[in-house]
C-alpha cells in the first residue's frame, strides 16, 4: 500500500474519531430527572409494615402495641403520599449548533494548519523520488569546486580522497580513480589503496579480477588481520561465487569486533547470505577461538571447557539467540577480560578464553590467577545483560583450567 495514502487515511481517521468523541460529549443527555418520591415513600412504608407484622407474629409486640404502631405508620404514609412529586428537571439543551460547527471546524483547521506548516510536496511520490536527483547538482558543484582548488594546491592527499569519494557518489568512476591515485602518490595508505581497488572493481562492473585482487592480497600479506582488507576480500570472493572463502574472510573480520560494535549486524547479515549460498546453515567455528583440546599452550594462560544448557530450559532458547562466553575479574569488575560469541544453534560447544580473545590489550586474562566464568544467552544480541536473559556462572575458576563445565541454568529477573 502506498505510504502516502496510509498517511492521509490515518490522519482523516484520527480526526473523525476526535470529532465523534467531542460531538457525543456535547449531544448526550446530561440527566433524566429526579426519581419518583411518592413511589419511593410507598416502598419504605410497605417494608416497615411488613416488619411490624413479623414482630407481632413472633410475640415481640402486644396487640395494643401492634395496633398503635400500625395506626401511626398508616397516618404518616397518608400524609407523605398526599404531597405532589417535584417536577423532573428539564433536559439540558442539546447544543446541536455547537456540535455541527465543531464537526466542520476541526477538520478544516487541521488541514489548513498542515497546508501552512507541513510539506505538501512530501505526499507526492514523484516529488519524493526526485529528492535524490536534486542532490546531484550539489555534488557536481562540490566536485567542480574541489577540483579547481586542487589545481593550485594539490599537496593534500585527504582532499584528493574527498574528491574521489565525491566522484564515486556521482558514479563517475573514471574520474574517481585518478583522484585516488593522486592521493596514493602523495602518501602510501593501505586503506586508500583498498578503497581505490573497490572503485576499480565497480568501474569494471563488479569484477575484482586483476588489479583489485592484487591490491587486496598485497595488503593482507603485510597484515593478515587488516580489517578493511578482510571485508573487501570477502566481498570479492562473494562476487566470484566463492562463498566459503567469503565466509572465512568475513568471519576473521568479525572476530576482531566487540559484541557491542555496530558493524557486527552488517557482517552477520553478509555471513548469513554467504552461508545460505554455500549450504552451511550454522556458523563455523571461529578461527580465533579454537576448540579447547587444540593445544595445551592455548589454555596455559586461559580457560577452556564446554558450554551446555540445562535440559529443562532448552524449549525456552531459540537457535537464533546469541551466546556470550566471557571471564571477569574476581574483584567484581564487570568489564570482560576475554569474550567469545556464538550462536545458540551451536550449543553445546567447546570454548577457549585466552589473551587472543581479550577485549583490550591492557586487560589480559593471563594477568589473573582466578576469574569468574560466565555464559549468557540473549535474544537481542545486546552486549548488556537484560531481564529475561539466560545465564550460567562459575566463581573463582583458576586460570589454566581445562574441561570446565559451564551450564546455562538460570534466568535474569
Amino acid at each position: 500500500m502506498n505510504v502516502h495514502f496510509v498517511f492521509v487515511f490515518s490522519a482523516l481517521a484520527l480526526t473523525a474519531v476526535v470529532v465523534l468523541i467531542l460531538m457525543w460529549s456535547l449531544l448526550r443527555v446530561r440527566g433524566e430527572g429526579s426519581p419518583n418520591v411518592v413511589h419511593a415513600n410507598q416502598q419504605v412504608y410497605r417494608q416497615q409494615l411488613k416488619d411490624l407484622e413479623t414482630e407481632w407474629a413472633q410475640g415481640a409486640l402486644t396487640a395494643h402495641e401492634y395496633a398503635q404502631n400500625r395506626t401511626e405508620l398508616l397516618g404518616r404514609l397518608l400524609e407523605d403520599t398526599t404531597q405532589a412529586d417535584a417536577p423532573e428537571p428539564k433536559q439540558a439543551p442539546r447544543t446541536l449548533v455547537s456540535a455541527m460547527v465543531l464537526a466542520v471546524f476541526l477538520p478544516v483547521a487541521a488541514m489548513s494548519t498542515y497546508l501552512w506548516l507541513g510539506d505538501v510536496d512530501g505526499l507526492n511520490p514523484l516529488t519524493a523520488a526526485a529528492d535524490d536527483k536534486d542532490n546531484r547538482p550539489d555534488l557536481e558543484a562540490m566536485a567542480a569546486s574541489l577540483a579547481k582548488k586542487l589545481e593550485s594546491d594539490s599537496g593534500d592527499p585527504q582532499r584528493w580522497v574527498m574528491l574521489g569519494r565525491t566522484y564515486r557518489a556521482l558514479n563517475q568512476y573514471d574520474k574517481a580513480l585518478p583522484a585516488y591515485q593522486k592521493a596514493l602518490s602523495l602518501g602510501a595508505d593501505d586503506d586508500i589503496a583498498l578503497e581505490r581497488a573497490e572503485v576499480l572493481a565497480q568501474y569494471n562492473g563488479g569484477d575484482f579480477k586483476g588489479e583489485p585482487w592484487a591490491v587486496i592480497r598485497q595488503v593482507l600479506a603485510k597484515n593478515a588481520r587488516h580489517f578493511s582488507g578482510l571485508l573487501l576480500a570477502g566481498s570479492a570472493s562473494y562476487s566470484q561465487g566463492d562463498y566459503k572463502a567469503a565466509i572465512r574472510f568475513w568471519q576473521q573480520a568479525r572476530d576482531q569486533l566487540a559484541p557491542s560494535d555496530e558493524e557486527i549486524q552488517g557482517i552477520d547479515m553478509a555471513l548469513n547470505k554467504a552461508r545460505e549460498k554455500a549450504g552451511e546453515p550454522s556458523p563455523p567455528s571461529s578461527p580465533a577461538n579454537p576448540p579447547a583440546t587444540s593445544s595445551a599452550a592455548s589454555t596455559a594462560s586461559g580457560v577452556s571447557g564446554r558450554v551446555s544448557v540445562d535440559p529443562a530450559l532448552k524449549a525456552s532458547i531459540a537457535p537464533s539467540d546469541v551466546v556470550f562466553v566471557y571471564a571477569t575479574p574476581t574483584d567484581g569488575q564487570k568489564m570482560p577480560l576475554a569474550i567469545v560469541r556464538k550462536s545458540a544453534a551451536d550449543v553445546p560447544f567447546d570454548f577457549v578464553l585466552d589473551d587472543s580473545s581479550a577485549m583490550s590489550p591492557e586487560r589480559k586474562l593471563s594477568s589473573q590467577s582466578k576469574v569468574v566464568l560466565k555464559v549468557r544467552i540473549s535474544k537481542t544480541g545486546e552486549a548488556m545483560t537484560r531481564s529475561g536473559d539466560w545465564i550460567g556462572v562459575l566463581d573463582a575458576v583458576a586460570v589454566g583450567s581445562r574441561n570446565v563445565r559451564l551450564i546455562v541454568n538460570q534466568q535474569v529477573p
